[in-house]
């Protein structure tokens, strides 16, 4: 940076990055330019302060809106709460309840907003940024649609169905995997050699399955022995012996990244085991339908794998660099990114465009808008079911469906494929800085509790005939 005899000036130079030097047109000589630092990783930037009063005002205000009945007498902001939030979560439990428009805006801004202020926190705590740290909350969202499968099949008792509808699973969700979060740090505490270390990985795993097998199942004495027996029988064989190649896969995660993947995976098979008595009933009773498996999950994966092909060289070139497609240097602001420009950086924009195509948590967001898609269409149009979404059923009426939300399905598949396609070309054309790395898996966590978990939720429903 240039050094400056003025003492104001000085003053102003050291709230700016090293200087980039540009040509201007006008002039001959070479100025300086010069770009606001990025924030350290410590801090919080303003949107992120604005996300965590938007979580606080929509924590507290139903809570506010209830005390100003309850002493004020005033119960009007309660009772539109009441009606559009609280009654339809109500009712979901019950039975099957639609959306409307407030609880859909409330629960579209919470939703955002906690992304948000997650990312901000996750960096502030130093929490791994790297792609796999998505991969090991990913069976948490696998357990979330199976939770959901197994309320609509009737199989939880009546005093505790009401904790798997949605919204309330999505923070169930999030609690186990805080939970976790808060577990891991305490037992790296009590690390001292590699089979502890190991046999400490294991126990958030346990914790979970206990908890859940305790809290949510009905099994006999001798099932829940089984489970407690084969569950860590089935991790230690696989994911801790050597030969296969899960433990090579496995073995630059962290205990954290690790002890989230297992408990998630553990989670998912203690209701899987759950579910396969139910399963075995339907299929007795002619109700279980195996063929929208293979076209809900079939087709999208044929297209992904389309997409990857055309990104592929260039994922690998930029990947092999070191490089994440998308993810500025280190230090480097999107100001600074916006002003570059000459050959060598149009290449390696056109590399980090097309490698998009093939980054896997980009397809993993896009095969989880096309299964949506599908699982929508099939069911609306070909099984009878009715949507209950706002915006969905605002589409499939105008592709001709009723007021009633049935009909119109393929209208929402292709508003799927239409947002898939947007999903793509947004992350070929945005850049991230670096303090921005928990955003950008964050952004496609979000996508895919909101693509994902309901397409697969609807399959399973198709499948077992509830």
């Amino acid at each position: 940076m240039s050094v400056d005899n003025d003492s104001s000036e000085s003053s102003r130079d050291s709230d700016f990055t090293d200087d980039v030097k540009s040509n201007s047109k006008k002039k001959a000589t070479t100025q300086k330019v010069r770009f606001p630092r990025s924030l350290a990783d410590s801090k919080f930037a303003n949107h992120e302060l604005v996300a965590f009063t938007i979580i606080g005002l929509g924590m507290a205000l139903p809570g506010i809106a209830y005390l100003l009945g309850v002493f004020a007498d005033v119960w009007s902001l309660w009772d539109i709460i009441d009606l559009n939030i609280v009654q339809p979560i109500v009712g979901e439990g019950d039975g099957d309840s639609s959306y409307n428009i407030v609880d859909t805006v409330a629960y579209g801004i919470l939703l955002i907003a906690f992304i948000i202020s997650l990312s901000a926190v996750l960096r502030k705590w130093g929490i791994s940024s790297e792609d796999r740290m998505l991969f090991s909350l990913l069976p948490w969202v696998f357990w979330a649609v199976l939770v959901e499968v197994h309320e609509d099949a009737g199989l939880f008792a009546d005093n505790i169905d009401s904790w798997f509808v949605s919204p309330i699973i999505h923070f169930q969700t999030a609690g186990w995997i805080l939970l976790i979060g808060i577990f891991v740090p305490i037992l790296k505490e009590m690390e001292s050699s590699g089979y502890k270390r190991k046999f400490l990985t294991f126990l958030p795993l346990m914790a979970v399955v206990i908890c859940q097998l305790v809290l949510f199942y009905d099994f006999s004495v001798e099932g829940n022995i089984a489970v407690l027996i084969l569950i860590p029988g089935f991790f230690w064989f696989f994911f801790e012996v050597e030969e296969f190649s899960w433990y090579n896969w496995l073995n630059d995660w962290n205990q954290l990244e690790r002890s989230i993947l297992y408990a998630g995976i553990g989670a998912c098979i203690l209701n899987a085991v759950s579910l396969m008595g139910f399963a075995q009933n339907q299929l007795v009773e002619g109700e279980l339908v195996i063929w929208p498996a293979f076209a809900i999950l079939g087709i999208p994966l044929i297209i992904v794998m389309l997409l990857r092909r055309h990104g592929l060289d260039s994922f690998k070139e930029l990947t092999s660099e070191g490089k994440i497609p998308g993810m500025l240097d280190e230090g480097m602001t999107i100001q600074e990114w916006e002003s570059l420009e000459g050959k060598e950086f149009e290449e390696n924009e056109k590399l980090v465009k097309r490698a998009a195509f093939a980054t896997p948590i980009v397809l993993l967001a896009v095969y989880g808008q096309l299964v949506d898609g599908l699982a929508s269409w099939l069911g609306v149009d070909y099984f009878g079911y009715s949507e209950k979404h706002v915006l969905s059923t605002l589409v499939m009426r105008l592709a001709g469906g009723d007021e009633g939300g049935s009909g119109g399905g393929w209208g929402f598949f292709v508003v799927k494929m239409f947002l898939a396609l947007v999903v793509i070309l947004f992350f070929a054309e945005w850049r991230w800085e670096k303090r921005q790395s928990h955003l950008r898996l964050l952004v496609v966590l979000g996508l895919l509790t909101v693509g994902l978990a309901p397409g697969l939720r609807d399959l399973g429903r198709l499948m077992l005939g509830v």
